[in-house]
């Protein structure tokens, strides 16, 4: 390292440093950083204090490793407004971002009490699941479940393709139009499945989101559930029109 502060330990310097190249744009997101060896040659450190300060830049969120590939510039909050009726990738787009989906399940199954209830529907009618995993930029941000009594969306599987909006299809389709969404979050911790989906490691702290959506008349259409990356998405409250 050029200068060498003997008052800060040699991982926080490195740290530092890292962090103010992401903040004047010198690394950006989706950059490659130099491998532990690399950096410690480069600085003239140890690998295991390199090793350290990459630990610590993924901790708090500005890096993420990637099994066999390398460590890579995370520090690029997705931001989700929190009651806005909106597709997922209308909404990426709109901020320059490349948004994918992988459908994890799509199937129709019966009401439980507790979906009965939220819907609104009788115990035992007919629902449709939906879960997928929302992808931005190459990065799995957030796993979403939508369930819609299947009376409101008779066929649906048909149209449901992969990157296809779920709220532009019950539009065209089946002409309803979503318009408020009533939601309540809080932090959970992801299990082993839910790691797994979003490359992150187990019991990590996420974003839970659970809620319903509710048509022009305020009838209840679909039940969301959500688990988003912690070190990556982040909430507003910004009330928009409907889609």
């Amino acid at each position: 390292m050029k200068e060498i502060e003997e008052d800060i330990p040699y991982y926080q310097q490195i740290k530092t440093k890292i962090i103010e190249e992401i903040s004047n744009g010198t690394l950006k997101h989706g950059d490659k950083l130099p491998s532990e060896r690399e950096l410690a040659e480069i600085h003239k450190i140890s690998r295991m204090t390199a090793r350290h300060a990459i630990s610590v830049l993924e901790k708090e969120g500005f890096v993420e490793r990637r099994e066999r590939v390398g460590t890579f510039i995370t520090n690029k909050r997705i931001q989700y407004n929190f009651i806005s009726v909106n597709s997922f990738t209308k909404g990426m787009l709109d901020k320059g971002l490349k948004p994918s989906t992988k459908t994890i399940y799509m199937k129709r199954e019966k009401a439980n009490e507790f979906m009965a209830k939220t819907l609104e529907i009788s115990q035992g009618e007919e629902i449709f699941c939906l879960q997928r995993l929302r992808i931005v930029d190459g990065t799995p941000v957030v796993i979403e479940l939508s369930v819609i009594p299947y009376k409101f969306c008779t066929g649906i599987e048909k149209h449901m393709e992969e990157n296809v909006s779920l709220y532009q299809v019950l539009k065209d389709q089946y002409d309803i139009t979503l318009v408020k969404q009533k939601q309540r979050m809080r932090i959970s911790f992801s299990d082993q499945k839910e790691s797994q989906l979003l490359n992150i490691k187990s019991e990590s702290p996420c974003l839970l989101t659970e809620g319903t959506t509710h048509d022009l008349s305020g009838e209840i259409i679909e039940y969301t559930k959500g688990m988003a990356r912690g070190d990556l998405v982040e909430f507003y409250s910004e009330p928009t029109n409907p889609i």
